[in-house]
């Protein structure tokens, strides 16, 4: 993508969301990296303040035929959080705990929340997320759940 493109790319989403857009240098560079041994800088980062946010991040990225890589903490172990895309970082303003039905043992959550969050209120009902991960204090939900995250009591468990 040249740079007057990548310009083009950055000021739409300006134009288009509430929330955050950088594509400095340095940002890109933090984003290139995950838990793994990969390295892709993205084309930028986005930090949506809500869903409407993250709609519209996608329907920019649609315009300009650019992929979009959505990311919480980067705590994945084989590069699944980098890539030359727009990365969508959904742990800055999408992680709270929406609702937690303690008894159909269900919890709506938005991407960004901490695995370890989550199981510290589900604790008090006798819940716990299922996932055991050694990540769980920085892990996101959305993350663990597009990676099918499972841990060491898997077998137990599930994942």
């Amino acid at each position: 993508m040249g740079r007057s493109l990548t310009r083009a790319l950055e000021g739409a989403l300006r134009a288009t969301l509430a929330g955050e857009v950088r594509f400095a240098t340095y940002t890109r560079h933090i984003y290139s990296t995950d838990a793994s041994l990969y390295a892709i800088e993205p084309l930028g980062v986005a930090y949506p303040r809500d869903a409407d946010d993250v709609v519209a991040a996608i329907e920019v990225a649609r315009q300009f035929d650019v992929p979009v890589l959505p990311r919480g903490a980067g705590t994945s172990l084989a590069g699944q959080t980098v890539g030359q895309a727009i990365v969508l970082d959904l742990s800055r303003y999408l992680h709270r705990l929406v609702e937690l039905d303690a008894d159909a043992g269900v919890a709506r959550v938005q991407p960004g929340l901490i695995q370890d969050d989550l199981n510290q209120v589900a604790a008090a009902h006798r819940l716990m997320f299922a996932p055991d991960t050694s990540t769980s204090n920085r892990a996101t939900l959305g993350g663990m759940i597009g990676n099918n995250s499972c841990g060491s009591r898997s077998a137990r468990y599930g994942m």
